[in-house]
């Protein structure tokens, strides 16, 4: 019985045109090194996150969340005591112990031969992966043109332009159909990739939430399920000195869509505690409405969302109805070099298997870990049922209360002075009677 194999439509290869290819060598390589037993690297570690306390049920913007980790505060408490009680611990959770290790090792013993028998989106994913290292080149020399057509830019502008061109030539080449959306109200997004490949950007809806849960617009979706935030990264270039002092150095949205959330601001690295309270809150937020939206497919699965800059990379995993929270235990290096243009295959692979989660990780990892849950669950009590509502594509605008929270509430309760000469009043009146 013949096997059938992926054609792309686009390229009109399949997964044959890549049997003994240096494509084919990589992935089996990196592969390899990725499934080992007796290889464990902090590096490909995530750890495994608990809220000791946050704002998830104040109905606040993404930029405006805020969260506090468990291992924050017993750090803080060890500091004050001397560590008396010893230095706090977090789990570790290595990638081959979230990934289904058997699909990979089989690629890496045998190839694309190997996944003959697997199911159609399966040999997609891997076309997907092995057309991008053959044309890895390209999308090198697009991204570095890319960087050095925006230096002239402002930075905000700027940086909507590189997140447009990563969007494009980057995280949607290793998604099936290279769907994605970028936020249509980023500051002065370009039509087309300024590259110079004049290929379309695509734009969108991509808030996620609702008014009673964190919300907003991320950068970024691909395959209308994964988040992407962006950030710029401080530096101390000449176009930076020459910024108003006065103008925030963030990236905006357009002023008539009345949205303060999702501004990102400029970051020494994807770890910086502002990161990660933004990541985290995103990362949540989406988890329940992709789940809320599709849970035949995604239920107990760990839902990613990225954290990415022109350099580095970060992943946050949030499956909702386990309460399980993983966080990369370091940013990973988009780069070998970059002042010699090469991408981090070993990075892209990554990506690329998290960009595929449905297909690559495993479901109820949270029990199979025995892992700590986040406590998001327990801090929201009856409010949790918010974030079991929220959606995608919701055009949400910030409902942010500005001056006095308590200004258009009815005030039932008077000063005591009042209550006190209210009550006398009261009495006298009753024993005159």
């Amino acid at each position: 019985m013949a096997t059938h194999h992926q054609l792309d439509p686009q390229t009109g290869l399949d997964l044959q045109d890549f049997r003994g290819s240096a494509e084919e060598k990589t992935v089996k390589r990196i592969l390899k090194f990725i499934t080992a037993e007796n290889i464990v690297s902090p590096a490909s570690a995530f750890i495994n996150l608990v809220i000791h306390n946050s704002n998830a049920s104040d109905g606040t913007s993404f930029s405006d969340a805020y969260v506090s980790l468990q291992i924050s505060y017993e750090l803080q408490e060890a500091i004050e005591t001397d560590y008396d009680r010893g230095c706090p611990e977090s789990k570790l959770v290595y990638l081959k112990d979230i990934l289904n290790i058997s699909i990979l090792k089989n690629f890496q013993t045998c190839g694309v031969d190997a996944i003959e028998g697997y199911h159609d989106v399966c040999q997609q994913a891997f076309l997907r992966l092995l057309e991008f290292l053959r044309e890895k080149k390209n999308h090198e020399k697009a991204i570095q043109k890319l960087l050095a057509t925006t230096a002239l830019l402002s930075s905000d502008n700027k940086e909507t332009h590189i997140m447009a061109g990563l969007a494009h030539h980057l995280f949607s080449q290793l998604v099936l159909g290279k769907k994605y959306e970028v936020d249509k109200y980023a500051n002065q997004l370009p039509k087309e990739c300024d590259c110079g490949c004049k290929a379309k950007i695509c734009e969108g809806d991509t808030s996620v939430g609702s008014w009673r849960t964190w919300y907003g617009r991320v950068d970024i979706v691909l395959n209308h399920t994964i988040a992407v935030a962006f950030w710029k990264i401080k530096t101390n270039d000449a176009e930076e000195d020459n910024v108003d002092e006065d103008e925030p150095q963030r990236k905006r949205r357009n002023k008539e869509t009345n949205d303060s959330c999702d501004i990102c601001e400029e970051v020494e690295t994807l770890t910086d505690l502002k990161v990660l309270k933004q990541i985290l809150a995103e990362a949540v937020t989406n988890g329940f409405a992709q789940v809320n939206k599709d849970k035949n497919t995604l239920s107990h699965l760990l839902i990613p969302t990225f954290g990415a800059t022109a350099d580095h990379v970060s992943i946050c995993l949030y499956d909702p109805e386990s309460d399980c929270l993983l966080h990369s235990n370091e940013e990973l290096d988009l780069w070998y070099s970059k002042e010699a243009g090469k991408l981090n295959v070993n990075t892209i692979i990554v990506i690329w298997l998290f960009l595929n989660f449905t297909i690559f990780t495993k479901k109820q990892v949270a029990a199979l870990l025995d892992l700590d849950k986040s406590g998001i669950h327990d801090d929201l009590k009856e409010h949790l049922k918010y974030y079991r509502n929220a959606v995608t594509k919701a055009n949400l605008v910030s409902r942010t209360p500005s001056g006095r929270p308590w200004e258009n509430a009815n005030l039932l309760v008077k000063s005591m002075k009042d209550h006190f000469i209210s009550t006398c009043y009261k009495f006298m009146t009753y024993h005159t009677i």
